[in-house]
C-alpha cells in the first residue's frame, strides 16, 4: 500500500531540486518558518517561505521579530527528503530498488563525498541493497515483514490478494472510487477472485466506506443533473451560427466518447465512469451502489475472519504435510476449526467454504498418503545404497509420529497409515493422475478434478480398519470427490501417490525387490570367485 505513497514521494524529491537549500526562522510569537532567504537587510530579511506543505508565500520579516536563524546546508536538506523513501514500501520489486539506488542514493554519494551526510547514505544503499537480494532470492516483503522464499511460495494467493487491496486504497485516496470498487471486484471474483483470503474480509470492511462515498457523490449529481441539463440548454439557445452548430457538435462528440467508454466498462463490470449530464445511467449506478451495499452487509466479517485464517494456516501446513507429521496434525486441526467458523457464517460464505473444506479433506488424505510412503521409499533407498556400496542409512518410520497424529491420520485415509511403496497400485484401482499444487483454494460451480488419493480397497471412508486405533472426534475423513479449481498460485504439481499390492505368497513388493537385490549380489560374489580359481 505504500507503493504509491513512494512514488509521490520521489517525484517530489525530483520537482524540488531547485529548492534544496533551506532556512529555518523562529519569530518570537513562537511560530517557524521554512524556506529560502532571498535577501539580508540591516533592519529585515526577505524570505520565501512554505505557507502550506504545498502552498509557497514571500514576504519581508522585521529583524525585531525573528528570536532565530537557522540556515542548512543543500545536503543536510536533501538527507532529510531522503529519509523519507525509507522503509521501503511493501511488494516492491529488484528493480524498483535498483531504481531507488542508482536514481536516488549513488547520486547523492556523488555529489557531497566525504561528508557525514554522505556516509549516512552508504548506510542506506547498504541496507537497500540487502533488501534486493532477499527479493532477487525469492523472499518478499509483507506488511513490514520478510517473508522467505518458502514462506512466500505457501502465502502467494494471500500475497496476491494484498496486491489487490493495495490497488484499491490507492485509487480510494485518489477519490477515483470508481477504479477502487473494480479492483474490488477482482478480489470478490468467486472463480477468479481471493475471497477465502485473510484480506477478503477487511477490504469488505473498507469498501463499505468507499461504496458510502460513492453513493453521496452519485446522489448529489442526480440532484444537479436536471439544472446542469438546463442550463446547457439555456445555453443553446443564447447561441447563433458558427457557433451554435460547433457548440452542439462538442456536445455529440462528448456524449459519443462517454457512450463508448461505457459500454466498454459495462462488458466486464456493473461499475462505470459516471456522466452528470445521463440521469439513467446514474440512476443505474445509485442501484447498484444499493445492492452492493445490502449484499456486503449481510456478510458476517468476524466469522469469515476466523475461517480465513484457519485456510491461511492451511496453506502453510500443506505446503509440506506430506513429509511432516507435525505440519499434518496442523493441517486437520486447521481444517476442523476453519469448518466449525464457517458453520455459523451467510448461506453463500457457507456453500463457498464448503467446497473449500471438502477439496482440503482431500489434500488433507493425499498428504496422509505421501506421509505413509516415506518409511517404505527409505527403505527401498536403504537397499539400494547397501548393493551399491553406500554408506547410507535408511530411515525405519516416519519422525515425529505421535500416537495422536497417526490416530488422526487412520480417520484421514478410512484405516491405519500403512507403510507403502512406490511403483504398484491396489489391486482393482486405477492409478491417479497428478495432484494439484499445494498453496491453492478451490472454486465453486468448477468440474472436479482427477488426481485425488485412490481409496484403498477393502476399507470405508470414516471407518477405522480392524485392529485400528479409534481417531479423535471430529478428524478428517477421506471425502467424495470434490469440485477444484485451477491453482492460484504456480507451485509446480506434486506427483499422486500409488497404492501397493501385495505378492500372492504374502510377500510384499519391498521383500520381492530385497531377495532381487541379493541374488545379483549372490551372483556377481560367484562370477568374481570362479574368475580369480581360473588365475
Amino acid at each position: 500500500m505504500k507503493l504509491s505513497c513512494f512514488r509521490s514521494v520521489l517525484l517530489a524529491l525530483v520537482c524540488s531540486a531547485g529548492f534544496l537549500h533551506a532556512d529555518i526562522v523562529t519569530l518570537k510569537d513562537g511560530k517557524r518558518l521554512e524556506g529560502n532567504i532571498l535577501s539580508e537587510t540591516p533592519t529585515a530579511i526577505r524570505m520565501r517561505y512554505k505557507l502550506t506543505p504545498k502552498i509557497w508565500d514571500e514576504k519581508d520579516i522585521p529583524r525585531s521579530e525573528i528570536t532565530e536563524i537557522l540556515k542548512q546546508k543543500p545536503e543536510e536538506v536533501e538527507l532529510i527528503e531522503l529519509k523519507k523513501l525509507l522503509p521501503t514500501p511493501d511488494l516492491m520489486t529488484a528493480e524498483k530498488y535498483e531504481q531507488l539506488i542508482q536514481d536516488r542514493l549513488r547520486p547523492f554519494v556523488n555529489r557531497y563525498p566525504g561528508t557525514k551526510e554522505a556516509a549516512e547514505v552508504e548506510k542506506l544503499v547498504t541496507d537497500v541493497q540487502e533488501e534486493k537480494e532477499k527479493v532477487v532470492g525469492g523472499g518478499i516483503k509483507l506488511e513490514g515483514r520478510w517473508l522467505s522464499p518458502d514462506e512466500a511460495k505457501a502465502d502467494s494467493y494471500n500475497i496476491k490478494a494484498y496486491a489487490l487491496r493495495a490497488a484499491i486504497m490507492e485509487k480510494a485516496e485518489a477519490k477515483d472510487f470508481n477504479g477502487a470498487l473494480k479492483e474490488f471486484e477482482k478480489l470478490a471474483n468467486p472463480t477468479s477472485g481471493y475471497i477465502a483470503s485473510v484480506y477478503y474480509p477487511k477490504a469488505v470492511e473498507e469498501i463499505l466506506a468507499i461504496l458510502t462515498k460513492q453513493e453521496a457523490q452519485i446522489e448529489q449529481m442526480i440532484k444537479d443533473q436536471p439544472t446542469l441539463q438546463k442550463m446547457r440548454d439555456e445555453s443553446i439557445k443564447k447561441l447563433i451560427e458558427p457557433d451554435l452548430t460547433r457548440f452542439k457538435d462538442a456536445i455529440s462528440r462528448e456524449k459519443e466518447q462517454w457512450k463508448t467508454a461505457y459500454d466498454m466498462e459495462r462488458k466486464s463490470s456493473k461499475w462505470f465512469t459516471p456522466n452528470k449530464y445521463d440521469l439513467p445511467s446514474l440512476k443505474v449506478l445509485s442501484k447498484n451502489i444499493i445492492t452492493e451495499k445490502t449484499r456486503l452487509k449481510e456478510i458476517d466479517i468476524a466469522t469469515i475472519t476466523k475461517v480465513n485464517e484457519a485456510i491461511a494456516r492451511l496453506m502453510q501446513a500443506d505446503l509440506k504435510a506430506g513429509q511432516d507429521a507435525g505440519e499434518l496434525k496442523k493441517m486437520g486441526e486447521a481444517i476442523l476449526e476453519g469448518e466449525t467458523a464457517a458453520a455459523s457464517a451467510d448461506a453463500t460464505s457457507k456453500q463457498f467454504y464448503q467446497n473449500v473444506f471438502q477439496a482440503y479433506r482431500q489434500r488433507y488424505a493425499y498428504a496422509q498418503q505421501q506421509l505413509a510412503m516415506l518409511p517404505a521409499q527409505r527403505q527401498v533407498q536403504s537397499a539400494t545404497g547397501a548393493a551399491s556400496g553406500s554408506s547410507a542409512i535408511g530411515g525405519t518410520g516416519t519422525p515425529g509420529m505421535d500416537d495422536k497424529v497417526a490416530a488422526a491420520l487412520a480417520a484421514a485415509a478410512g484405516g491405519t497409515p500403512t507403510a507403502l511403496a512406490p511403483g504398484t497400485v491396489a489391486p482393482g484401482t486405477a492409478a491417479p493422475a497428478v495432484m494439484p499444487a499445494p498453496g491453492t483454494v478451490p472454486v465453486p460451480g468448477t468440474a472436479p478434478t482427477t488426481g485425488y488419493p485412490v481409496q484403498q480397497p477393502g476399507v470405508t471412508p470414516g471407518v477405522p480398519a480392524p485392529g485400528a486405533a479409534a481417531p479423535p472426534a471430529g478428524y478428517p475423513t477421506q471425502p467424495p470427490q470434490a469440485a477444484y479449481a485451477q491453482p492460484v498460485p504456480t507451485a509446480p504439481p506434486m506427483a499422486a501417490p500409488v497404492v501397493p499390492a501385495e505378492a500372492e505368497g504374502g510377500l510384499s513388493t519391498n521383500t520381492l525387490l530385497l531377495i532381487g537385490v541379493g541374488v545379483v549380489v549372490i551372483v556377481l560374489v560367484a562370477a568374481m570367485s570362479g574368475g580369480k580359481k581360473k588365475k
